[in-house]
């Protein structure tokens, strides 16, 4: 008999579930995160879906390079995404 999933835990804001569902289907997805001086820590500034390390920098430059001073590429799938326990991406 299936049992009912726990209700997340989102008013203590603990991540604790690793989310490791694929976020693309056609390609390979590349994180972009970015700072706008050098004094500032880098940010999450969106993803792009690329077949290589060249195309994703090609267009996260396009996409958010003017606002950066700088930017990393990173391959989705060696970035580590947690969220709070059974929570749906979908539904944040």
């Amino acid at each position: 008999m299936p049992t009912e999933p726990p209700v997340p835990d989102r008013e203590s804001g603990r991540l604790d579930h690793e989310v490791t569902a694929p976020r693309a289907s056609n390609g390979r997805e590349w994180d972009l995160f970015v700072s706008e001086d050098a004094t500032d820590p880098p940010r999450h500034a969106g993803s792009v879906t690329a077949p290589s390390r060249e195309v994703a920098v090609e267009q996260a430059d396009r996409l958010v390079g003017r606002d950066a001073e700088t930017l990393w590429v990173c391959p989705a799938d060696e970035v580590t995404r947690r969220t709070t326990a059974n929570a749906r991406l979908a539904n944040r």
